[in-house]
């Protein structure tokens, strides 16, 4: 399925264009953040200015130093072995959790957990687009595991990796600040600077992230960013749908990240990435097809419910409507705040996930 898509759609990669633009204009030693330039090397202009930070360079450099066909090619390569990594991640939190009591046996997490993660529509779309959320989501998971396995220095290269989609990683980030883990820490900015060193080399140390900064501006601007729009995804934006305006949610997110925090010893270690992802999407800034960085969370689900037939029946047909393509659901629905469903769903399966994890962690020390 995903070589069928990804050849029927090989022409699409609007994102694509966008980073090989960015790629070229590092090469020939210019400022990726200016829009003439991007314009003169052949940029969609309807996309706005370069809102990734200067740490995706290396990406954009590898993409722009081939021709525009092979560029396509490499980027659908490795969206592919990302989706692989992140469903390898997703099955290891399941067979290698680590509190071992916890294992999962059988081998049908290993079939799957893979199967829910590729043949997903969301990772079509990622990989349609030529996105770059199957890259963060693989590294944020893969991350987050090593963390956890004192394999720090792995662990700060791929939180370096992950910090190319900052509205995904800063929870993750900032959990780990509170976990005081330093070396994964220290070395995910060491990599993030080295990362970073063509764009600063270029633009400069201070002006290459003013001139990032200034270009988040206009990124709330362009027509799929907007609230409103049927590509945006989190609960601000079904509550402008429901005519209710709130500011940006993202603090709330950060609070609700300290407090799972703060009461950590309830949970399970291994379900918290599940749940940081559902709050980055939910409280933060993202689109319908970042919902693939969900996959952590759908693991915890087999984890906890593999045994339970009723409530994994429920579970699955949560997760297929929340999966299910929304063009579908639009064409014999005419109302955005109906449309708004999978924010529900996923506040709910956020919730249930929660609650789970602290009565399964209550019945282990109970046992102890």
């Amino acid at each position: 399925m995903l070589v069928v898509v990804a050849i029927i759609g090989f022409n699409q990669h609007l994102d694509t264009k966008y980073l090989y633009v960015a790629g070229l204009s590092w090469w020939e030693g210019s400022n990726a953040y200016d829009s003439e330039i991007a314009s003169r090397l052949g940029a969609n202009q309807s996309l706005g200015s370069f809102f990734y930070p200067p740490q995706i360079a290396p990406l954009c450099l590898l993409l722009g130093a081939f021709p525009w066909t092979p560029a396509k090619v490499v980027m659908t390569l490795l969206n592919g072995v990302s989706a692989g990594v992140l469903a390898y991640f997703c099955v290891l939190l399941v067979k290698q959790p680590q509190m071992k009591r916890l294992r999962v046996k059988g081998s049908g997490s290993v079939w799957f957990i893979p199967a829910i993660v590729l043949a997903n529509p969301f990772t079509l779309n990622v990989i349609l687009l030529g996105q770059t959320t199957l890259i963060v989501a693989a590294a944020l998971v893969s991350g987050w595991y090593y963390a956890y396995r004192d394999k720090w220095v792995l662990s700060g290269i791929l939180i370096a990796i992950s910090t190319i989609k900052p509205q995904l990683s800063l929870l993750f980030i900032l959990w780990l600040l509170l976990e005081r883990r330093w070396r994964v820490l220290a070395v995910a900015a060491v990599t993030t600077l080295i990362f970073c060193l063509v764009p600063i080399a270029i633009t400069g140390p201070i002006e290459v992230f003013v001139e990032w900064f200034a270009s988040l501006g206009k990124h709330k601007n362009v027509f799929a960013n907007v609230l409103g729009s049927p590509a945006v995804f989190s609960i601000q934006n079904l509550l402008y749908a429901a005519e209710i305006q709130v500011p940006q949610l993202l603090p709330l997110g950060i609070v609700i990240t300290g407090l799972l925090w703060r009461y950590r010893s309830r949970l399970l270690i291994d379900d918290v990435i599940g749940l940081l992802m559902a709050i980055s999407l939910l409280f933060g800034f993202a689109h319908h097809y970042d919902l693939i960085a969900l996959a952590p969370l759908m693991a915890a689900f087999w984890r906890h419910l593999h045994h339970c037939h009723r409530a994994t029946f429920f579970a699955l047909t949560v997760m297929f409507v929340m999966c299910f393509p929304r063009n579908v659901f639009m064409t014999f629905i005419d109302n955005e705040l109906l449309l708004q469903y999978r924010v529900l769903l996923v506040l709910g399966a956020t919730i249930w996930l929660g609650v789970m994890s602290i009565q399964r962690k209550a019945e282990i020390q109970r046992v102890q």
